[in-house]
């Protein structure tokens, strides 16, 4: 039996805040704190040691992942059952992702969760709430902290299974337990996971894990299952956006000499020394240059013009206002019924 002495953070401790959030319906961007402690750990025996389970990902232009959670035991002594499915659509050029996470079972949120961002905007819907819109925190992206392949746990001493073909991509498989976490007489878990053979990355990971309130915490006992499954590599991918979400990010020149600029989802507003009969000449010009079509002529009096565009569903709302130093442009995009 191979021992091997390191500090290290305990591999079980990602799990376990991963169960009890999902079975108390705690928020999907809660984050799990690990501790680091010297132990003396056994791995498992074989050659393959695979610890960055996201590697490879970001060199693929395209991809769909998707990630089946599901609980089957007792929790307190009652009967406990849960799913919890990730599909995670993402391309790299233009970047864009899109985020469906559905619930059943004995979770006390359950619904479907949609999030998607867009050319700079991050949407969110909730079951039967409404869509809204941000801008997105590029530090701290919902999306990106919630990739499917982050929830999968690396393995050290896996054993290989030989070549295979899945999802039209050539794999190496491989197999492992618990050793492979470091979890020896804490749970018994039978794994599988096949990985790309140039690249890589993740194609296919199933793990299956048993436990008792050793393992996922006081009162808690069951079976723990996560099935993931890469497809649509390098493939075309198809974003939509539910019905209601509001517009994205206004995309429209600024009027030369901008200031106090302000671009959210769906309004862009800010102030210019220029004209007002300048700006509406502007905009009169380059709007329809972006494929809006100006619906009527511009209202315009001597302290403000009113412009009105449409480009599909959506429509362009231009507001111009003259002041003291110059004019006030307030731009607002809409999406029709």
């Amino acid at each position: 039996m191979n021992r091997r002495q390191k500090r290290w953070s305990i591999l079980p401790l990602i799990l376990l805040p991963l169960l009890v959030s999902l079975a108390c319906g705690t928020s999907d961007s809660q984050t799990s704190e690990q501790e680091t402690i010297q132990a003396d750990v056994v791995f498992g025996p074989g050659a393959f040691v695979h610890p960055d389970t996201q590697a490879g990902l970001s060199d693929l232009t395209s991809y769909k992942a998707s990630l089946t959670l599901s609980f089957d035991g007792t929790r307190d002594g009652k009967a406990q059952k849960w799913s919890r499915t990730y599909v995670l659509l993402n391309a790299k050029e233009p970047a864009a992702r899109q985020l469906t996470i559905e619930k059943t079972g004995d979770i006390s949120d359950p619904g479907v969760v949609f999030m998607a961002e867009v050319d700079r905007a991050a949407y969110e819907k909730r079951g039967e709430n409404a869509c809204t819109a941000n801008v997105i925190n590029q530090e701290n992206s919902l999306i990106k902290r919630l990739e499917p392949a982050g929830f999968l746990n690396g393995v050290i001493g896996a054993e290989a299974a030989g070549g295979e073909t899945v999802n039209a991509i050539a794999v190496d498989h491989y197999t492992f337990d618990e050793r492979a976490f470091g979890q020896l007489d804490l749970a018994q878990s039978t794994g599988e996971m096949w990985v790309a053979s140039n690249g890589g990355y993740i194609v296919k990971y199933l793990l299956t894990t048993k436990g008792n309130a050793d393992y996922f915490g006081e009162g808690v006992a069951g079976t723990l299952t996560l099935d993931y499954e890469l497809t649509g590599v390098n493939q075309p991918v198809a974003l939509k956006l539910p019905g209601d979400c509001p517009a994205g990010m206004v995309n429209a020149p600024l009027a030369p000499n901008a200031s106090n600029v302000v671009n959210v989802p769906s309004v862009l507003t800010y102030d210019t020394s220029t004209s007002l009969a300048d700006v509406t000449a502007f905009y009169k010009k380059e709007i329809p240059a972006l494929g809006w079509a100006l619906t009527v002529e511009p209202t315009v009096t001597e302290t403000t013009a009113l412009m009105e565009f449409t480009q599909g569903n959506q429509t362009m709302t231009i507001v111009n206002t003259a002041g003291a130093t110059g004019t006030k442009v307030h731009i607002v995009v809409g999406v029709q019924p």
